[in-house]
């Protein structure tokens, strides 16, 4: 017996022995593994963003040991989002990072911090949008009054106005720094074109996810003190290129119930927001055919409608200026047979007309039988015999005299016009780049001081080509500096 407990006693004391041992050598193990963590290289270095309304976003982290991951706001939850097997080097962990709505308006922010093995190895940031408040001045502003503030114009092109569905190459989320850009600028009014038919259902009711998609542009513009114009664009064409086919009852009932909708949703922003009833009604149809006065009259229900409808909404709306569209936005167009609707509310009206002339120079893709592309404009501009130089009746003067035909049609009886858009194409040319470039730096400066100069209110036409839409910065600098040496020099006549 006393040998059997001697074994035993001996045995106990080998193993306790062979245990410190392993503890000792597992412990001097870890202490030589140092911690190596990685956050994938698709998170931008100021961390993650979210927007007001919170949600979660998941990130799949390596690690050479078990992952250690602690938020340091009890608003910003983070936790495992799969079970990692830890026998292969290194581990890979999906976590998720939770956040709540943010109540606050401040922007908020919460740090991440990420380990193993009792150290913290890096560190993420989390920031999160404040509430949005917007400004709220009130609509004391009738429309005379409203245009004399709207500075520069610009538009949101072949963004919010894509038919749902379809890719135009912008992203149709309009981002804080694009808006903030274009104010720097020096735009401070920007013109919305929206599609809403196919954000709609059979029974034309808008899906209210798209309203919010909106709405998130219009805010990004009102909180940085600039005017918006939300229109019904093109919109697949239901209105737009159903015009000389006469008057349609389901054309007007679905005017009248988009635009219901529409108004009813924005119908607490102040005057910083003006709604814009269609956009070029029966351009389409009459580009090679005379627009003829049963279409123009067509037109101007439609429009009615659009006053209508939207007054009759209540809140602000019952005073927010509304802009009506000439026959297919073309001015010699609306030197007759078009009148204005009428409104319950004096001075609250704006008119709008589009300018792409001379079209040789704006437009015009390729030579004609008939005549060839402008490539250049403004004498100082011209290149000494090249076929491309323009007329000499398609240059300035030409200008102010289109102008002077909406001046004394609207601008004279009380309507300020807005030129919803206005711009040249960029041409790749052959015989003198650096004269092109001048010539649409030019054309843009004389088209906006000649548009203020004779009560017209300039939105330059621009779909990512001159601004770049991620950044707000310029692209194309000469083109953006030409608007805003004629916004500079012109001045409104109210």
């Amino acid at each position: 017996m006393k040998n059997i407990i001697k074994q035993f006693n001996a045995c106990l004391a080998l193993i306790t022995f062979s245990l410190f041992f392993l503890v000792a050598a597992c412990s001097n193990d870890n202490e030589q593994v140092e911690p190596e963590v990685k956050i994938p290289d698709t998170v931008p270095s100021a961390g993650l963003a979210f927007e007001q309304a919170g949600g979660a976003q998941t990130l799949a982290v390596q690690s050479n040991m078990p992952l250690e991951v602690t938020s340091d706001k009890e608003w910003c939850v983070v936790k495992h989002k799969n079970a990692p097997t830890y026998g292969a080097y290194p581990y890979k962990v999906v976590i998720e990072i939770a956040v709540d709505v943010n109540p606050d308006t401040a922007e908020r922010t919460a740090t991440i911090s990420v380990g193993a093995n009792g150290k913290v190895t890096n560190s993420l940031n989390v920031t999160q949008e404040a509430v949005i408040v917007l400004p709220d001045v009130g609509m004391k502003s009738d429309a005379k009054t409203l245009a004399s503030k709207m500075y520069a114009g610009i538009n949101i092109g072949n963004t919010l106005e894509v038919p749902n569905g379809q890719d135009w190459g912008n992203n149709a989320t309009v981002s804080k720094a694009y808006i903030e850009g274009l104010k720097t600028l020096g735009f401070n009014a920007v013109r919305i074109p929206c599609a809403w038919s196919s954000h709609a259902d059979a029974s034309n009711k808008i899906d209210a996810e798209w309203l919010d998609k909106v709405a998130d542009a219009v805010n990004l513009c009102l909180i940085n003190d600039m005017y918006a114009i939300v229109n019904i664009h093109w919109d697949g064409g239901w209105l737009e290129d159903n015009i000389l086919g006469g008057y349609s009852e389901a054309v007007n009932t679905k005017q009248k119930t988009l635009w219901t909708q529409i108004a009813t949703r924005f119908k607490d922003y102040d005057e910083h927001l003006l709604f814009a009833g269609c956009n070029e009604p029966g351009m389409n149809e009459t580009t090679s055919t005379a627009m003829t006065p049963a279409a123009k009259q067509t037109i101007m229900k439609y429009e009615q409608t659009f006053v209508d409808a939207v007054r009759a909404t209540g809140g602000n709306n019952a005073t927010r200026c509304l802009i009506v569209q000439i026959p297919a936005t073309r001015i010699d167009d609306s030197q007759s047979d078009y009148s204005m609707p009428t409104d319950e509310v004096s001075g609250r009206l704006m008119v709008e007309a589009h300018f792409y002339e001379p079209y040789q120079f704006c437009l015009m893709e390729e030579d004609a039988g008939w005549g060839k592309v402008f490539w250049y404009w403004g004498e100082d501009n011209h290149v000494a015999g090249s076929e491309h130089n323009p007329t000499s009746n398609n240059e300035e003067a030409f200008v102010k005299g289109q102008f002077q035909k909406l001046k004394a049609t609207f601008v004279d009886a009380g309507y300020p016009v807005i030129i919803g858009e206005y711009s040249a194409m960029k041409r790749t040319v052959s015989e003198n780049q650096e004269k092109h470039n001048a010539s649409r730096a030019y054309w843009n400066e004389v088209v906006t001081r000649e548009a203020k100069n004779h009560g017209l209110v300039p939105f330059y036409w621009e779909t990512n080509g001159d601004i770049n839409r991620a950044t707000g910065e310029a692209r194309e600098k000469y083109a953006i500096d030409g608007i805003m040496k004629g916004a500079a020099a012109g001045s409104y006549p109210y």
